[in-house]
């Protein structure tokens, strides 16, 4: 769907099989579509805009309903211009999957995870039907992936793979959503962190749900891990049975700013009773680098400031992507679309998608909290830790000259980033590593300071360079 800064469209391109030029041979039951995600321009070079991982858990490759992920390589208007196919018999995946896994529940992209090791991205995919220990319990596998989509290496994590020593049980539904949290330990030993969904987790009660923050290595094994539950995590929330929590994740921009949080994850909970009966709610948690919650935000049928009606089994949450600041310099911090299957226009469980506008600090939809409280911000540096060159967006409220120093751990200024005149809105600038005289700086950390019209505003933000 290509959007409008108001979340309208203005055109979409269907793929299916017999539409957009997706020529795989599609069987009944395959579900294709059952999860989405964006993988950037994954061949480089190559002739497509953008790549993306669609899964279709119904897939029978080697079996009945062990799942697969479609490659899809697209151009500028959505159509398909060529595809590869992850599965029990194809694309170099070397893990066995068993009927019923339905690998490809959730799809997440992690980026370069192995810091310049072979591969070109990291991609983790959910299989919540896998029964590793006993009956689904569930999966996510890490896999590493060449340009053209084929699977160099993959790591699994399950209730006996990867390190992972959560003692999972029957049902948990681990892997059915994931979301990339970023580095946000920094300097501490993972590579990145993974949000996984396990609607299934009985804490407190039946079906209430978890999700747990796996902090990662450059393989894909688990290091450590945070639990975030009604009884774990400091979230400090009554979740209720077969509430799901967990069953959907969208990792969000750092929303408070120069607030306490490191990131804020969107959580799904589509069983939510707010209001009525499985109407739905999502939840924006506000994290710390150990992803405990420091503070949250419900949006739901009577929560956040949301005023569309929902009705009975609209499962408000059942799924959710991030789509940044779509309307610019708009009051919105973020544009998060949310998904309810269970909606009745047109007909029964049609289904619909919400484009929510959240504000930053509070989190909640079209309720902005102190004035000028996300007026200015400096944003986390994408990616980080980095290698070659890494990107600082911020935020600012009208037109201005914005001066970003990068100071040492001294906090001697090394290389000055410098916009004569930008904004109102969104902005950023890069940095390559160098210092003024464009010589290589050392490995190690490194914080941010930004000016706005030669006035200090920020000084909040670290980094780390590798070599």
């Amino acid at each position: 769907m290509f959007l409008a800064a108001n979340g309208t469209v203005l055109s979409y391109q269907k793929i299916s099989n017999t539409q957009g030029n997706f020529l795989a041979p599609l069987i009944a039951g395959e579900e294709f579509g059952s999860s989405i995600v964006s993988l950037g321009d994954l061949d480089g070079s190559g002739p497509s805009e953008v790549a993306i991982a669609v899964g279709a858990i119904g897939n029978n490759n080697g079996g009945t309903a062990r799942g697969a992920v479609y490659i899809l390589f697209l151009g500028a208007d959505g159509k398909v211009l060529s595809y590869n196919t992850v599965s029990d018999t194809q694309g170099n995946f070397s893990y066995p999957l068993d009927n019923l896994d339905q690998f490809g529940d959730c799809v997440a992209a992690l980026g370069d995870l192995n810091y310049g090791a072979p591969g070109v991205a990291a991609l983790a995919v959910g299989a919540t039907g896998d029964d590793d220990g006993g009956t689904d319990r569930g999966a996510i596998y890490i896999l590493f992936l060449d340009d053209a989509g084929n699977v160099l290496s993959s790591q699994k994590i399950s209730a006996t793979a990867g390190s992972f020593t959560y003692p999972l049980v029957n049902g948990d539904g681990f892997g059915s959503a994931a979301a990339p949290l970023g580095d946000l330990d920094v300097v501490g030993p993972s590579s990145g962190v993974l949000a996984v969904g396990a609607p299934g987790v009985n804490d407190g009660g039946i079906d209430r749900g978890a999700v747990f923050a796996l902090f990662l290595s450059p393989s894909g094994s688990v290091l450590s891990y945070q639990k975030i539950s009604s009884i774990a995590g400091n979230f400090n929330t009554t979740l209720h049975d077969a509430d799901e929590f967990g069953g959907a994740l969208a990792r969000l921009r750092d929303l408070d700013g120069p607030g306490p949080s490191v990131v804020a994850l969107a959580v799904g909970s589509a069983g939510d009773d707010d209001g009525g009966t499985d109407r739905g709610a999502v939840y924006v948690l506000f994290l710390e680098a150990g992803a405990s919650v420091l503070s949250s935000q419900k949006i739901s049928d009577t929560a956040g400031n949301f005023t569309a009606t929902f009705h009975n089994g609209d499962a408000f949450g059942g799924s959710m992507a991030a789509l940044g600041d779509l309307d610019g310099p708009g009051n919105s911090m973020e544009t998060l679309v949310v998904g309810a299957p269970g909606i009745d226009d047109g007909g029964l469980d049609r289904g619909g998608v919400y484009a929510t506008f959240l504000y930053g600090n509070a989190g909640t939809v079209g309720a902005p909290g102190p004035p000028g409280a996300s007026a200015i911000f400096l944003g986390a540096a994408r990616p980080n830790p980095f290698r070659h060159q890494t990107t600082i967006p911020f935020r600012i409220a009208e037109a201005a000259r914005v001066r970003i120093d990068i100071l040492d751990l001294n906090g001697r200024r090394v290389r000055t980033l410098a916009h004569e005149m930008t904004g109102p809105g969104d902005g950023e600038l890069a940095w390559d590593g160098l210092d003024d005289k464009l010589h290589p700086l050392a490995p190690g950390a490194y914080s941010i300071r930004m000016f706005v019209n030669g006035r200090s505003v920020e000084s909040a933000r670290k980094m780390v360079l590798l070599r």
